[in-house]
């Protein structure tokens, strides 16, 4: 459930946990001082009932509104913005973080190591994970890398060792100036060199606007400097079960009609089942 595949569920229970600020400030400007029916302050919203009792569990947890036994609502103080916010890009920065842990191309156990602190066990691969035995792989299938993948390695090796490390969008942008190779094409070829000790890729992060935004940097090992075109290499790849082309965001890809509340047709007698 962590894998790019699986990132629009996340989006979806995401919106649904955290609906936009904007939902929540409607409901704020409507509390007055003085206790009234949360009944009522919803029929004066005009707002769906699952998205009105969440924004208003969310509004209550930071102290935007009060609620009273008897479920009537007031209003609370005007901080309650800023620490809503913060929450839902805490968990966001959370889900991004498990996405490219299930994404890496390095030792699972390593990472775990690493991520609780201890940073020089997590150094020493665990040699049984996807990464450092993927032909002992059940869950994940592996296959031979392709000419145009060997290719794209050798211009890996190459780029590499004229420039050092680099960022693999930059690495991309230098590798692929017509898009002759899709970017995740490109990652896979990374990741599949990583498998065969010919790169390190790192996590960094750069501050933007105030933000910090994570991205993933490739070196050369000193297997990787030793390449050339003739040097044997185990270098295989991810077999994906679906392109990514073919794959459709769904509003809800688990419960489709839960947000509309239609539940189809019921079977008339005589006419059997649907």
């Amino acid at each position: 459930m962590h894998s790019y595949a699986d990132r629009y569920t996340h989006d979806f229970f995401f919106e649904r946990d955290y609906p936009d600020v904007a939902v929540l400030d409607g409901i704020f400007a409507r509390l007055q001082p003085e206790p009234q029916a949360k009944a009522a302050l919803q029929h004066q919203v005009r707002m769906e009932e699952e998205v009105f009792d969440k924004a208003m569990e969310k509004l209550w947890t930071h102290g935007g509104a009060l609620v009273d036994f008897a479920e009537n609502v007031s209003r609370g103080h005007d901080q309650w913005r800023e620490s809503y916010i913060a929450q839902g890009e805490q968990k966001r920065a959370q889900i991004d973080q498990m996405i490219r842990y299930a994404e890496s191309s390095q030792c699972r156990m390593a990472t775990l190591v690493r991520h609780f602190g201890d940073l020089a066990d997590g150094q020493k691969p665990g040699g049984i994970c996807d990464f450092c035995a993927p032909r002992l792989c059940a869950a994940q299938r592996f296959r031979t890398a392709t000419e145009t993948e060997h290719a794209a390695l050798i211009n890996v090796v190459a780029a590499l060792r004229r420039g050092g490390t680099k960022s693999t969008g930059k690495l991309y942008s230098q590798l692929c100036p017509k898009r002759e190779m899709s970017r995740d094409a490109l990652e896979e070829v990374l990741g599949a060199m990583a498998r065969a000790g010919l790169v390190q890729l790192s996590d960094a992060v750069f501050e933007k606007d105030g933000k910090q935004i994570p991205y993933r940097k490739a070196s050369l090992t000193r297997a990787g400097y030793a390449v050339d075109e003739v040097t044997p290499v185990e270098f295989i790849m991810k077999e994906t079960a679906l392109p990514a082309a073919k794959r459709k965001r769904r509003k809800n890809p688990l419960f489709p009609r839960v947000r509309s509340g239609r539940r189809g047709p019921k079977p008339q007698p005589g006419r059997g089942q649907w």
